[in-house]
């Protein structure tokens, strides 16, 4: 009863190996919950190229084709042009691939993307504040960084890492 209320997990066996599974499962469990807690929280590092020749919507909701340079582009990716003085475009909320949704994104992918505003800021425009000269990169902060680390360390390659170490530079990380 006093492990209940604390919160405590208790393990019982008979076999030694089978109350080690039991912990493994236990653990793996618990880190896979605290990664969907934080996966909202979670920016991945990308650098996108837009294509000129697919511009489909260029005010709220933005809706372009990019090539994704390096990186993992994932919906819920805020989106920033760091030529223009990292002018803020918006979120990533949907990406799609031969008009099929999918989840995530990654190096030499060519997708289509809808960029939504949510902030309070007036919605950028695609030809105003930004163009397909402009590279659009994740916008990446402190905290996101340190979720990355924690969390998500597995799903992240060797040449996404150092990407991150590029934009930390970029956006003046310590």
């Amino acid at each position: 009863e006093t492990a209940d209320t604390l919160g405590v997990r208790i393990f019982t066996a008979d076999i030694i190996y089978h109350l080690f599974d039991q912990f493994m499962g236990y653990k793996d469990e618990l880190k896979n919950r605290r990664k969907e807690e934080n996966k909202n929280s979670a920016v991945f590092p990308c650098r996108l190229r837009i294509l000129p020749t697919c511009i489909f919507n260029t005010r709220d909701p933005i809706v372009i084709g990019v090539t994704i340079i390096n990186g993992i582009l994932k919906a819920g990716t805020p989106i920033c042009v760091p030529s223009k003085e990292f002018v803020y475009i918006g979120v990533v909320t949907s990406i799609e691939i031969n008009n099929k949704q999918i989840e995530a994104a990654t190096t030499g992918l060519d997708v289509c993307i809808k960029i939504e505003n949510f902030g309070g800021e007036a919605p950028k425009l695609y030809g105003r504040h930004f163009d397909e000269n402009d590279v659009l990169v994740s916008k990446i902060t402190r905290e996101s960084i340190d979720i990355l680390k924690e969390f998500f360390r597995d799903d992240m390659t060797k040449e996404n890492w150092k990407l991150i170490v590029e934009l930390k530079k970029l956006f003046e990380i310590m």
